[in-house]
Formats: C-alpha cells, structure tokens, sequence
C-alpha cells in the first residue's frame, strides 16, 4: 500500500511509466496475500485443540493424609525420607533457584527443629492440601490398577480454575499416575464441580464436610416445625426444572416417607411391581433414610435431610428444601426440583416410634446403620451401610447409573442386594406386621412380616430401652428406642410397653450430653442433702434395720402365701372382736393385758403340779427367785 501510494504522483506527469506500474502491483498482491494469510490463521485458531483436552469421566481417590507444603534450603529433609522409606505420599520438586517438597503434616516436626535441624520450612501454615490420585474406569475390585490418560490432571485442573474462584490446585505427575493437590478449605466447591461433570470421587468421608456426617450429632431443629412435619407423606408430583412434570402419581401409590416428631425419617422409593422388567425396578430404587433438621430463617422454613443411609451415593453437600406447609400438604423447591407432597391420615394422629439399629448378632462384615419407623398404621424399615463404607456410601457421585459405569455394574448391583435393605407396611393390628413393599423382592409383597402368634416370622422382645428382633434367618437385631408412644409388637392383653408421650418429648430434646449431666447433678445434689441431713448413726441402724425386714418380710409374703393369707384373717378376726367389745363391753369379757393372763396361768399349773406331788408324798423342789 505504501508502495502504491508512492508511484501516484510519478504516474500523473509521465504518462506511463511501465516499472513503477509493475512496482505497484505486486505490492498490492503482496499485501492481498499478507490478509489472506492472517485471516486463514485466525480461522485455523479456532479449530485448533486445547493445550489439556477434556477428557472423559474419571475415578479420582483422595488420600486420607493432610499434605503440607516446605520450601527447602539444605537439601531433603528427614520427613521426606521418612516418608519415603515406609511407602507414604511425598515428592521433591528441584528448580534452579529453589526446591519444595509434599509430605504428611503428620510427619512434621516442630517448626524450630524443622527450621534449625533440616533448613526447612513450611510455605503456608494455615493450609491443608488433599492430594487425589487421577485413574480411569476400571473393575471396583483392582481400584485405580488402571492410570488415568496423560494430561487428565491437568485438564481437571484448568477446569477447576474456571469454574471454582481462587481454588490454586497444583498438578504432580510421576511414573504411571498423575496426582491433583487441592486446598482443603476449596476442597468441597472443587468436589461439587468435579462430580457435575460426572466424575467419581471417594472415600466420601474425605471429600464431604465432616459436620455433616453423622446425623444424629447434628443441631436440632425447631420442635414445633418438626410436629408439623410428622407423620405419613406421599409423593404426588414431581417437577424438573419447576414447571416441568416428570414424575407424577396417585396417592398412595408413589414414594412414601414416615417421619417421627424428632426429625428421624424413612423415605421408602421402592417400585411397585408393574411388569417393567427386574432392571428398571432396580434403577428406580431410591430408597433413604435419616434425619431432618427444620429451622425458620427470614420468614422461611428450610429442611436439611442428613441422610445415614441412602441407596443412592452420597452427594457433596447434604439436600436443602424450602418448605411450603399446609395443613395436610406440603411443597418442597430445592436443587432446581421441586415436589409436592400429600399427608396420609390426619394431623392429629399421634402414634409415632422411632427405633434406630444398634447391633447385629453374627455381625455382619461391615457394620450396618438403619431406622425404623411407625407413625400410625403404618411403618418403614431401612437398613444399610453407613457414609464412607463400600462402593455407593463411599463414592460421591452424579447419579447410580454413573456410579456402575465407573466402579463396575456387577459389583454395586451385588452390594445394594446383599447390604441393603427396605420394607414398607402396615400394622394390621398390635403384633401383626404386614409387608406391603420391599426392595429387590416384589414376590414378598402382601405377606407377613412378623406375627407375634407364630414364630416362624420372627420373635420381639420389648425392653425398657431397646427392641430386640430376632429375625426368621437367626439373626438378632437390636434397637434402641429414640421415641416411644404405643407398642406395636405386643398384642392386645398382653404386658406392653407403654411411655407417656410428653417424657418421650423430653428425652428426645435433651442431647444425649445434657442428660448425662442433669443426672450427674441429680445425684450430686442428693448425695449432699444426705449428707446435710444425716442422722444420728443408731437411727441410721434402725432405719437400714428395717428396710432389711420390709425386705425380709416382702419375701416371706412372696414365698410362703398360705402363712399371709392366716396373719391376714387372725388381724381382721381380732379387730372384728375389738369391734363387738367396744359395741357392748357390758357382755364382753373381762379379758387381762397378754402378760398378766400368761403369768396366772403358768403360776395355776405350778399349783397344781405341787398339790400333785404332796399327795404322792414327794415334796417339790425348791426355786430361788430372782
């Protein structure tokens, strides 16, 4: 163009000067190459791959060890090589002007003995890093045997720098496994955002928050919400995202959910048998169990379902609903769904138990948690493994389809059937138990679940504190009792088990620590008004003396009644005399005190005796009186 520019004016006065005509043009051809060479590069940019290409889901495990970062100044320090020499995480990065190094926190020493002994110290104190190995789908059984593709720790680390503010996760990569650090205050947003993306992430106790395991530790709700909340709910509709119907059922016939006035729960999601096939019943089970926690904030009313056990795995973040109450319906909205929920009886339906597994007797492989709930006529029972044991407790997850094509179809499905466990059904009376739904077994619908008359279905004891099933198999469950209005176990005639519900209500509300104290001061305080008030210690004698009698006399009374029954009508004979004497004393008796009338006659028969032995001529000895 300049070039063009330039041979302008020398073309004006010549007439046709041939070179700077050539000049000219090939300029311009030179410049209309030059565009095209830069447009043709800016189009092939747009197609050309990303340094980390995406890569597909993947099978992230994290290590249960916090990992601290040093920098280092005088070599490799002997936590490292601790580290090392017993086969635990740990690397050392050397660059020209520096060197650091990953390791244990727990294998720190003092920060003085690290900075003095090895010439190290540590980058950040006050962060934690979790440290996850990267590999990609394999059988459950050889776990993460097969590495994940080159550059996949990277790409999961360019996309939680998008996605997640400020989470500065760093990338490791060494022979035949890649490592992804992330800092443990972002470790919850970064596991959310990896598990949208469907990749599989465990143990679910290292990547979830740890306030949120154990549901029953968890802080109370707000007791008259929860009332409200009790009792028996059914599904009727379900919208995803609100305003789209996607599950829709009549009343009674969709998933059920029992709640007690404590905030314990069972949601049953067991599907009815329609002739769909075993493997549609199988992914619609949706099964869970646990606590809600229902609180008031700005005007609005929040539920957090704390779930203990759940047949699906276990998400990042417990669910959180805005509740919507009515008196016999309620609408749930959360996590872009929204439910519609429908109550089954009345409100004023008060017969609740709670019952929350123990112990099993043989104990089974790995521990099992479950609830089980009654809330009128009818009960829910879910039994499983607890957060962070197995393949679907223990992986955090987008859904169960996912979770099979990542750990392996066969192994989930063998799990879920052997570990877990769901019954809904009805009290037909107290001590018959009727199923009406159960996981993975549509045959056992409308059978017996346990009758108290018939043993082949099992035996209940009731105890003051606990439940004590014996199952048709053998095998002994207990249950501790967490609310107790009625006994359905018992039947009617029999000695039952009954707890008034206002001391069941108080119980429940205090936590397990403030009774223990307001035991312990109840004790304390009687102790010392004992103390205060003692009496003397013969009167402290007399009195144990005859709680010892009462006690005596008590088993005297149990073990021999015959012996009662004779004291009991020698009483009432003398008080029926007592009674005519005092009526007319002038034809009563003349009757001397015990001790007058006994003496008079043993001095009769000594009179008699001596006249006796005078006339046989013998004389009776004599005896000195006292």
């Amino acid at each position: 163009a300049i070039l063009a520019q330039g041979s302008g004016p020398e073309g004006k006065g010549g007439g046709g000067h041939r070179p700077p005509r050539v000049g000219a043009a090939c300029a311009m051809a030179a410049a209309k190459n030059a565009w095209r060479v830069q447009a043709e590069l800016a189009l092939d940019s747009s197609s050309l791959e990303p340094a980390y290409p995406p890569v597909g889901p993947a099978c992230i495990e994290a290590l249960p060890e916090t990992i601290a970062l040093l920098r280092l100044d005088r070599g490799v320090p002997a936590c490292v090589r601790d580290a090392a020499r017993t086969g635990r995480f740990c690397a050392v990065v050397q660059e020209p002007g520096a060197a650091t190094a990953w390791v244990p926190r727990n294998l720190l020493p003092p920060p003085d003995e690290l900075a003095d002994r090895d010439g190290a110290e540590e980058v950040e104190p006050t962060i934690g890093w979790c440290a996850f190995r990267v590999g990609r789908p394999a059988n459950a059984k050889v776990g993460l045997k097969a590495p994940a593709p080159p550059g996949a720790a990277a790409s999961l680390g360019t996309l939680l720098a998008e996605e997640v503010t400020g989470v500065g996760a760093r990338v490791l990569s060494a022979f035949g496994t890649e490592m992804l650090l992330i800092p443990e205050d972002s470790l919850t947003a970064a596991a959310a955002v990896l598990m949208e993306q469907g990749h599989a992430l465990w143990p679910s106790t290292r990547v979830c928050d740890p306030t949120l395991l154990n549901s029953m530790q968890a802080p109370r709700s707000d007791r008259s919400l929860s009332r409200r909340l009790a009792g028996t709910w059914s599904l009727v509709q379900r919208e995803r995202p609100p305003g789209t119907v996607v599950e829709e059922y009549t009343k009674g016939d969709g998933p059920i959910r029992l709640q007690a006035s404590g905030g314990l729960f069972v949601e049953v999601g067991v599907p009815e048998d329609d002739g769909g096939g075993v493997f549609q019943g199988e992914m619609s089970e949706a099964s869970f169990a646990g606590r809600c926690r229902t609180v008031e904030e700005g005007g609005q009313v929040w539920c957090t379902q704390l779930r203990t056990v759940d047949f699906h795995p276990p998400s990042v973040e417990p669910p959180r609903w805005q509740v919507t109450l009515g008196s016999s319906s309620i609408v749930s909205t959360g996590a872009g769904c929204r439910e519609f929920w429908a109550r089954l009886g009345g409100p004023e339906e008060s017969d609740i138990v709670a019952l929350e597994l123990q112990s099993e007797v043989p104990p089974p492989k790995s521990p099992r948690c479950g609830l089980w709930v009654f809330a009128g006529r009818r009960f829910a029972r879910l039994v499983g493994l607890p957060r962070g044991s197995g393949f679907v407790a223990g992986t955090c997850c987008s859904s169960l389809g996912q979770l099979r094509r990542l750990r392996g179809h066969e192994e989930v499905l063998q799990e879920l059937r052997e570990q877990y466990e769901a019954v809904l059904g009805t009290v037909k009376e107290p001590g018959l138990l009727r199923t009406r739904r159960a996981a993975w077994h549509p045959e056992l619908a409308d059978t017996t679940f346990f009758d108290a008359s018939d043993t082949s279905h099992g035996e209940v004891t009731v105890r003051r504190e606990c439940v004590v099933y014996k199952r048709p198999g053998g095998r002994r469950e207990t249950w501790r009792i967490v609310e107790w209005t009625f006994d359905p176990f018992t039947p009617v005639g029999k000695v039952r088990l009954m707890r008034a519900p206002a001391q069941e209500r108080a119980a429940d509300e205090a936590p397990a620590p403030e009774r223990v104290l307001r035991r312990r001061e109840a004790r304390q305080a009687g102790e010392e008004r004992a103390a205060g008030d003692a009496p003397a210690p013969e009167r402290v004698l007399r009195g144990r003396e005859a709680r010892q009698a009462r006690k005596e006399r008590t088993v005297d009374e149990v073990l021999a009644p015959e012996r009662v029954l004779r004291a009991r009508e020698a009483r009432q004979a003398r008080e029926e005399r007592a009674a005519r004497e005092a009526a007319a004393p002038e034809a009563a008796p003349r009757r001397l005190p015990r001790g007058r009338e006994a003496r008079q006659a043993r001095e009769a028969a000594a009179q008699a005796r001596r006249l006796e032995l005078e006339n046989r001529g013998r004389s009776p000895p004599l005896r000195a009186k006292k």
